[in-house]
């Protein structure tokens, strides 16, 4: 017997639904760029995607009781829906943090009674009304009662404060972002205006069009929210190096354009050249002198600013990450036109310059920083790894000690992700992670090698010392398994260990020799640690350079790149 039938409307519902989780989801796991906001536009995706789900099953159901009891759950989403859209519109307005929860408390009140209206609007019918109401059948063709209408005029009139709040953050907005606010503010009038015009029997199809309106619009606000995250510094540097001061501070990326700037900033500009429109995104070239820029030392340059000769001191930064690839540069003015009274002030302004400077330098390490450690576990990556394992592996040349290397690589690794998923699989790796990590001796080097593999460095120890460590970690993962969401996972890992004294002290023949006994704990049964004694095979020559060789290694567990080998299945 069929449940649903196929309608263009119910699959746009659930299309628009899906959208909703899906914005949602991205809009979660990039919270940390601005919680309060993040978790305001959530609880507005999550509340839309109940709102056409139901929609969904209302036009969709076979069964009338089904569709009758779908159009009646539609108000909890829808006023979930408004409620924190005006929240979310509350946290705009404010420069930091999040408004007080009592004001959500109070916007939840409506979309609670109007929940417990619907479902006993069969009892009285001041929800809906008509043939049918009291059994839920033929719901197409009921009316609205009182308090649809009571509820609607709420909801525009919250909605209203809602936009005007948007407006506001527009209208205050620095000149160089409001274009970003307007978007943001066209967004959430198109489905208001839908559903207005769907109200008062203007559209042409019988189609309740604002979710489908708000899928547009969650996406359109995800992308504005979150476009800042395109600049290269975090939010919090940000407000530090660019709002937090006077002097007018200008981002230029690698390619010459203007990606951030600041209001003192924004002002300049506009004394050069009062008929600049578009600055982010514009070419600093066409905006500024060209002798701005190009240089990492301070400058006086010449300018005309209000149509008067001006003397601008400049200072540009260049930002360079590892490797020597550039990052972009900021450029750091101010008007010095006064010199008489800036002389008097120079020892100041100097001192100021020098602590911008060392924040950015101090930004451009935790930039380089960034760039050594894996995104998904947090520890080291293999480039980082490469690096600095050559300087461990020359320290123990010098001083006579051994240096221990130890191999491990998660069991079954692949049969994890297919039967759990690939989230759970993400947590088993980022929990091996953490437990390599807090094992490890300090002056180890911990890394993740690649996929689910994981390699440690161990000055001054030994190879049965360095066996007996990786033994301990496999132990206690055997026994405790890894905890996800509640649930214990299974989790075993095989190792191999490998000794400058015995193995060679060279970087490929310990990778080799390492990599060789993981190979041979894989073959012999998985759930073990190899090291060098009676049974292991010695290593075979040596690997070839592609073994050392720094390679991204991808964020989930699992399909990344190999360090070198790509092995199947049966060795995971």
């Amino acid at each position: 017997m069929r449940v649903f039938r196929t309608d263009p409307a119910g699959v746009a519902y659930s299309v628009a639904g899906v959208v909703f989780v899906l914005v949602a989801a991205v809009t979660w796991r990039r919270r940390t760029l601005n919680p309060p906001v993040a978790r305001a536009l959530v609880a507005v995706m999550l509340g839309a995607c109940w709102w056409s789900v139901a929609d969904a099953v209302a036009v969709a159901a076979v069964e009338p009781r089904v569709a009758g009891v779908a159009s009646l759950a539609i108000f909890p989403g829808l006023g979930v829906t408004v409620a924190t859209f005006v929240w979310l519109a509350a946290t705009l307005a404010r420069t930091h943090g999040s408004p007080r929860r009592r004001l959500l408390a109070g916007l939840l009140v409506e979309p609670v009674l109007i929940t417990a209206a619907a479902a006993t609007n069969p009892w009285h019918a001041l929800v809906y009304t008509g043939a049918g109401t009291p059994d839920l059948t033929g719901s197409a063709l009921w009316g609205f009662g009182p308090l649809f209408w009571v509820h609607s005029l709420y909801c525009y009139a919250v909605l209203a404060v809602g936009i005007a709040m948007v407006g506001h953050a527009w209208w205050t907005a620095p000149a160089a972002f409001r274009a970003q606010r307007l978007g943001l503010l066209v967004a959430v009038l198109v489905p208001a205006v839908g559903n207005a015009l769907n109200l008062l029997g203007a559209l042409p199809v019988d189609l309740d069009p604002t979710p489908l309106g708000l899928a547009g619009t969650g996406v359109v606000m995800a992308y504005a929210l979150f476009r800042e995250h395109l600049f290269t510094f975090t939010p919090v540097a940000r407000a530090l190096i660019i709002e937090g001061i006077s002097d007018a501070i200008v981002a230029v990326s690698p390619m010459g354009r203007v990606i951030d700037v600041n209001a003192a900033a924004v002002d300049l500009v506009h004394r050069i050249d009062p008929g600049a429109t578009q600055i982010i995104g514009a070419r600093a070239a066409d905006l500024l002198p060209a002798s701005m820029a190009g240089t990492d030392e301070a400058t006086e340059v010449h300018v005309d600013l209000d149509g008067r000769p001006a003397e601008l001191h400049v200072r540009s930064s260049r930002l360079v990450g590892r490797r020597g690839r550039s990052l972009g540069s900021v450029l750091v003015a101010r008007d010095v036109t006064e010199v008489a009274a800036q002389r008097r002030h120079l020892a100041e302004a100097n001192a100021r310059l020098t602590e911008q400077v060392a924040t950015i330098e101090r930004l451009r390490s935790d930039l380089a920083e960034l760039a050594g450690r894996d995104a998904l576990t947090g520890l080291h990556n293999r480039r980082h790894l490469v690096t600095e394992f050559a300087a461990l592996l020359a320290a123990a040349g010098s001083s006579g000690e051994p240096l221990s290397v130890v191999l491990l690589d998660v069991d079954r690794f692949k049969s994890i992700n297919d039967r759990h998923g690939h989230l759970t699989g993400d947590a088993v790796l980022v929990a091996v992670a953490h437990l390599l990590a807090g094992a490890a001796p300090d002056g180890a080097l911990v890394a993740r090698w690649g996929g689910e593999e994981f390699f440690v460095a161990l000055p001054r120890t030994s190879g049965p010392e360095a066996a007996s460590f990786a033994d301990g970690v496999r132990a206690r993962l055997e026994r405790d398994g890894v905890a996800v969401a509640g649930r214990t996972i299974p989790c075993t890992v095989s190792g191999g260990v490998a000794t400058s004294t015995a193995d060679g002290a060279t970087t490929d023949a310990l990778f080799h020799a390492a990599d060789v006994r993981l190979h041979a704990a894989k073959r012999s049964g998985r759930n073990r640690v190899l090291a060098c004694g009676p049974g292991v095979p010695p290593p075979a020559g040596h690997a070839p350079a592609a073994l050392v060789t720094p390679e991204p290694v991808a964020a989930g567990g699992g399909d990344g790149p190999r360090p070198r080998r790509e092995r199947g299945s049966a060795l995971g």
